[in-house]
Order: structure tokens, then C-alpha cells, then sequence
């Protein structure tokens, strides 16, 4: 008699179940129907107008409220619906190779309970292994096992970022992922304006589930403490909805809107968003109200600009997203408006892009921090806003 506890002997497509897909369903059809009744008043409200100025502005903030409200709960019901649909593919290994699998791990020091290939429609495949260490054996990192099923499945496998980080007594699942293709380091260097303590301005670099990695900028409206709580906050949102499964689109419109509504032009704040695919070599640009960024690949040097305001002075944008393919051995250079606006008020940026190509160094670190000093002895040391760079460089695995 097999044990089912041991390995699974049949692939399965797994879903939600029926009753509770309707159920998701039914609650993103309530969000859509709360969604209309906000637009529904809102046209009332444009129906009765206001009798003095005091009245208009207070009529056109409640028709923006209305209009940002509508919008988030648009949102949640694409979301809601979005998660109702996706479904599961599980591939489990057959018996004889299950059990070599076991025994192979078992050389490594650990025991397995169940082994599968999950896939879904957005990836290609993962590998789900629940194990813990054998008995009488020390905790072991799970990259370590990565290694070992690389080896095993002739593949370059790497453990997910959710993961945990060592295998223990208890069993526990875990998920490997094929490696990308590409690998990316990334450097960074800032200077704050004379006569503050604290930059402005604010940089994430955050990895993905799905082999992308995000390189973030944000410049916060002003200097100072205010200000990099402000540009914080920003990359803060922005790192949860996209670690939520939102859409950088989305997470940008709604972050937009929570802006607008505080009402104050202090509130503002740049963005600057980079999104690296790993597995295609190909970045996409997402510039509000940011600084332009430059692709080096050698000597040659692009010049990366979409024009837009800061989050926070405009309702619903239309977002351009620039795309580039980069090569290994490129380069991206990214920075906040600290820099750029000096060297374009000296008629300087030229020189600029001249010293970025011509710049033999291999390190994103040390890149960063030449741009850097280069760009404050083009100003002669004075710092009169927040400058920051973030460079990153691509390579093959």
C-alpha cells in the first residue's frame, strides 16, 4: 500500500473551490456597485453649483474625494477578481523518482515528505519540497539544498526570497526557483544640502518574488527631516503593494490619490521607478516628476526622460513607461533632481553625460560615488538641494 504522506501520485490542477470563487466574486461585484454610487454623487455634486468661491473649492475637493474613492475600490475589485481566477498546476515526481530524490537528499542530511513542480500561468515552473533535517543533524542553510537539487536537475536553482533560511527538525515547505538569467549589484552615494543634517531624498532597492528588482527614488518636497520622512513614506507604500501584488501602475495611481487628497503642496514627492526583469534583461521606467536617468553600455551614454509632474499635483495620470534592453556589462545611472537642475542652471549637463562615458570603472559603488563628487566640484562645492545617485550594472549568471 503506498503512503500518500510520502509522496502525491497524480497531478492536480488546484482552484479555489466553486463556492468560494462566487463568494469573491460577489464581494468585488459590491465594490464595483460602491464605486458607482461615489461616481453617481459625484455627479449630483456637479449638478448644484456653488454660490461663492469658499463653496466652489470645498464642492471641487469633495468631487476629487469621490473620484478617489471610486478609484480605490475599482481597484480592490480587479484585485479580488484577479485572485478568484488564478489557479495551480501541481506536477508531482512519480514514485521511483521520488524516492531516488529521497535518497539523494538524504546524503545531504535531510528528509523529504512531499516533492512537486508547481505552475501557473505567469511563471514558468517552481519547485515545492517540504523536508526537514534528519534526525540527530544540525539545522542546514537552505541554500545549500538549492545547490544539491541544481546538481540533481541540472538546473541553476536558487531558494525564493519567501523562504526560509534553514532547514530545521520540523518540516516545513519550501520553494526553488529557477535562476535568472541576469544578476545585478547596485551602488549608491548622497550628499546633503548645506545647512541640513538629513537628506531629502530617499533610495530602495527591493527584490521580487518573480525575478524583478525594483530600484526606487523619491524626493521629498523641501529638505530636511520633513522631507525624508515624506520621500520614506513614498517607498514605503510603494514596497508593500508591490510586495502585495499590485501592479506599479496601480500602486502609483493610488499613492497619487492619497497625496492629492492631503491637500498641501509640501505633500508632494517625486518618484523615480526602475523595474528590472531578471530573467529578460529588460528595465522599464516609471518618472514622476523625476530626474532623467542614463543607460551606459561602454561609451556610448542615453539620455532616459519622460516628462511628468510630482505625485501629488495632478489627478489621474497618464504614466509613459520608457523600456531598454540592456546587455551585460550596462549600466544604469539614476538621480534626483539635486544634481540635475545644478548642472542644468550652470549649462552643465553635457559635461555630464562627456564624464559618464568616459568612466572605466566597474563597480556601481565606486561609479556612484564619482558621479557624485564629480557633479559637486562641477557646482564648487556647494550643495544647494539633496543630491543622490543610484547606479546598478547588469551581468550574466
Amino acid at each position: 500500500m503506498k503512503n500518500k504522506d510520502s509522496y502525491i501520485t497524480e497531478q492536480t490542477i488546484i482552484t479555489l473551490p466553486e463556492y468560494g470563487i462566487q463568494k469573491i466574486k460577489h464581494c468585488a461585484d459590491s465594490y464595483r456597485n460602491i464605486a458607482k454610487i461615489f461616481l453617481n454623487f459625484q455627479g449630483a455634486s456637479e449638478q448644484s453649483k456653488a454660490q461663492n468661491r469658499q463653496g466652489m473649492i470645498f464642492q471641487r475637493q469633495m468631487m476629487e474625494n469621490q473620484y478617489f474613492m471610486a478609484e480605490q475600490f475599482l481597484n480592490m475589485a480587479d484585485k479580488l477578481s484577479q485572485v478568484a481566477t488564478e489557479s495551480y498546476q501541481f506536477v508531482p515526481e512519480e514514485e521511483k523518482q521520488f524516492k531516488q530524490l529521497a535518497r539523494y537528499l538524504k546524503r545531504e542530511g535531510v528528509e523529504i515528505k512531499h516533492i512537486y513542480f508547481m505552475e501557473n500561468e505567469n511563471r514558468d515552473g517552481v519547485l515545492e519540497i517540504t523536508m526537514r533535517v534528519a534526525q540527530n543533524k544540525e539545522r542546514i542553510p537552505v541554500t545549500d539544498i538549492a545547490e544539491a537539487l541544481g546538481l540533481y536537475y541540472d538546473m541553476r536553482l536558487k531558494p525564493s526570497i519567501k523562504s526560509g533560511y534553514f532547514v530545521e527538525p520540523e518540516y516545513q515547505s519550501f520553494t526553488f526557483i529557477q535562476e535568472p538569467a541576469f544578476m545585478v549589484l547596485s551602488g549608491q552615494a548622497m550628499a546633503i544640502k548645506d545647512g541640513e543634517e538629513i537628506s531629502g531624498d530617499s533610495i530602495l532597492v527591493s527584490e521580487a518574488v518573480d525575478g524583478h528588482m525594483y530600484f526606487l527614488m523619491a524626493d521629498g518636497v523641501g529638505s530636511g527631516r520633513e522631507a525624508s520622512l515624506r520621500s520614506e513614506k513614498v517607498l514605503d507604500f510603494m514596497e508593500k503593494f508591490l510586495a502585495a501584488g499590485y501592479s506599479k501602475e496601480h500602486a502609483i495611481q493610488i499613492l497619487n490619490g492619497l497625496i492629492l487628497q492631503d491637500g498641501q503642496e509640501s505633500a508632494m514627492s517625486t518618484l523615480d521607478v526602475c523595474d528590472m526583469n531578471l530573467y529578460k534583461g529588460v528595465c522599464e521606467f516609471s518618472k514622476i516628476g523625476a530626474a532623467a536617468s542614463y543607460h551606459k553600455r561602454d561609451y556610448l551614454v542615453e539620455k532616459i526622460w519622460i516628462e511628468n509632474l510630482p505625485l501629488g499635483a495632478f489627478g489621474t495620470m497618464d504614466l509613459d513607461v520608457a523600456r531598454r534592453r540592456l546587455d551585460e556589462g550596462d549600466y544604469i545611472i539614476m538621480l534626483t533632481d539635486g544634481i540635475l537642475e545644478s548642472l542644468i542652471t550652470l549649462g552643465q549637463e553635457e559635461k555630464l553625460v562627456e564624464y559618464i562615458s568616459k568612466l572605466s570603472v566597474k563597480n556601481p559603488r565606486e561609479m556612484a560615488q564619482k558621479i557624485l563628487q564629480y557633479c559637486i566640484g562641477i557646482c564648487r562645492g556647494n550643495i544647494r538641494d539633496d543630491m543622490s545617485v543610484l547606479v546598478f550594472g547588469m551581468w550574466k549568471n
